[in-house]
């Protein structure tokens, strides 16, 4: 069996206090599960207090042993890697001021020059760190179209009807 042992007062203190006022639950967790430990809890009574496996409560204590209050905490780089670095960003940067109605030359310029494949969306998101903003072109027509034009594209239109029609009747 194995407990936790030599907590000096400061130190329980410490961890009644980040369990009660830490944001993050597993921290949270962690401190208590030190607590208990110290306490007289064996490793089976935590494992059902605090639904985990016999393993992350052995690996708990390692950390508590390592590092003490800072194995409490998650190291840093936890998570998916970028796949762009801080020059392929600025690259995109200068990409999309060069073709701003298009995001997609510049996914092709980036698959060409650095064989990534990324999406509009990643390419959206890099734009966004920079404080630009990209906004899709609309397709529709603004105002009213000039009348002489639009009078001549009606009559073009019926009469292509009146052909339609014919030919079906054939």
């Amino acid at each position: 069996m194995r407990f936790i042992k030599g907590l000096t007062e400061d130190t329980i203190k410490m961890l009644e206090r980040i369990y009660k006022q830490s944001k993050y639950h597993q921290v949270r967790q962690r401190a208590q599960c030190i607590k208990l430990s110290h306490e007289g809890y064996t490793i089976n009574d935590l494992t059902g207090i605090f639904n985990v496996s016999r393993l992350t409560i052995t690996n708990w204590f390692d950390d508590w042993d390592m590092f003490m209050l800072t194995g409490l905490y998650d190291k840093k780089g936890r998570g998916r890697k970028p796949k762009l670095n801080d020059e392929q960003k600025n690259q995109i940067k200068k990409w999309a001021k060069s073709n701003p109605q298009n995001l997609n030359i510049v996914r092709k310029k980036l698959r060409e020059e650095w064989n990534i494949d990324v999406s509009k969306d990643t390419i959206k998101r890099v734009l966004k760190f920079f404080d630009m903003s990209w906004h899709r072109i609309k397709k529709g027509v603004a105002g009213q179209p000039e009348s002489l034009v639009y009078k001549e594209k009606v009559e073009e239109l019926a009469e292509l009807k009146k052909k339609m029609n014919k030919e079906r009747l054939i």
